[in-house]
């Protein structure tokens, strides 16, 4: 009997606590993973996944400066890295793939997914676009006038061949494409392979130590976001005092800047944010951010209801160049419809202050 064989695509570390998941949920089907070098350090975990034994091949694909070597924005670019296909799969892949997969995975609209999905055009292999944060429910990459990339004759394929958008809260879907919104499955705390999975791939260690409040960054300098972060960083750190308060870098920014700036001690706390919270009881900190996916997470992936600040209406940033509008209604629809009790967003640094002092215990004193 043929069993079935999915490919899963992962570039960052939520993608793989996603993916791993999905495998733990369908067993009777094979699946090969393609890990990018898109996060710093995810190629790292390419023995350990392998030692898990719950991928039939993990595959190292190395597409990191495929981005600015092939910028979507301009034509000439998008053209030749359809030209150039085949050649550039066989560079970046470590093995070959299949001939066809019963289904194909893929997290972003990037080149490698757009790429395999002109390969399989003609196989008979849905894709599937698993969730990547906030972005998944409020942008439609395939539309023609948000890049060149999608005006391509070859560049409309990727969203032919993509059957639905799994999200954890289909209900939260505002991109106005004509996409099937289809649920993920939850993480689950009570599910102990997938956390004893996770803690092997992650080398999952305890935190020695976690402040009261946990600043969650954002790869807003990786991605050449001007804002005022790290002066609300310095501002929540004034106001809780500096031994309270800490910062969890995002990987992207490579820079440790709020370190740097005596914003935070170094924190041991390399391990995806969702993991922690899989792992360690409930109301340890009050997490802070901007709006990083992580915050929002506990409660989209778990459903868990932990004091949580959310600073998008103090942030001077566009988090979204094209769609901060959407972003801007989803994440209020979020908090109104869906973030529980213990979520807050100020609109003033006042009531940030007094907020961060109610939760501290030192409101009054």
């Amino acid at each position: 009997m043929l069993v079935e064989k999915a490919l899963y695509i992962v570039n960052s570390v939520y993608h793989l606590l996603t993916a791993v998941n999905l495998r733990l949920q369908t067993p009777g089907e094979a699946a090969d993973l393609l890990v990018t070098d898109v996060t710093p350090g995810l190629l790292e975990g390419i023995p350990r996944l392998r030692e898990t034994g719950l991928f039939a091949r993990v595959i190292p694909a190395r597409v990191g400066e495929w981005a600015q070597r092939f910028p979507m924005n301009r034509e000439q670019e998008a053209a030749q890295c359809f030209a150039q296909r085949e050649s550039l799969l066989r560079w970046a892949l470590g093995e070959e793939l299949d001939s066809s997969y019963s289904r194909v995975f893929f997290p972003n609209f990037d080149w490698l997914s757009r790429l395999l999905a002109c390969r399989y055009y003609q196989a008979p292999c849905p894709f599937y676009w698993m969730e990547d944060g906030f972005s998944s429910y409020v942008i439609d990459f395939a539309r023609p006038d948000r890049a060149a990339v999608n005006r391509h004759p070859e560049g409309g394929k990727l969203r032919e061949k993509t059957e639905a958008a799994l999200l954890y809260e289909p209900r939260l879907a505002m991109r106005g494409d004509r996409l099937r919104n289809m649920p993920l499955p939850k993480l689950s705390r009570e599910d102990g392979r997938l956390r004893e999975a996770l803690n092997f791939v992650f080398s999952y260690q305890p935190p020695s130590f976690l402040p009261e409040f946990l600043f969650l960054e954002q790869s807003f300098r990786a991605e050449h976001i001007q804002g005022n972060d790290l002066e609300l960083m310095e501002f929540c750190q004034q106001a809780v005092g500096a031994s309270r308060f800490g910062v969890k870098p995002h990987p992207r920014n490579q820079d440790h800047l709020a370190q740097e700036r005596g914003l935070t001690r170094k924190l041991d706390l390399a391990a995806p944010w969702e993991l922690f919270l899989l792992n360690e009881p409930p109301g340890r900190c009050t997490v802070v951010t901007v709006c990083s996916n992580g915050a929002l997470s506990s409660r989209l992936c778990l459903g868990l209801d932990e004091n949580t600040l959310l600073l998008y209406k103090l942030y001077t940033g566009k988090v979204l160049w094209k769609e901060n509008h959407i972003l801007a209604r989803y994440l209020e629809t979020y908090r109104r419809q869906f973030a529980g009790r213990n979520t807050f967003v100020p609109k003033t640094l006042y009531e940030l202050r007094s907020m961060l002092q109610v939760l501290g215990g030192t409101y009054g004193n």
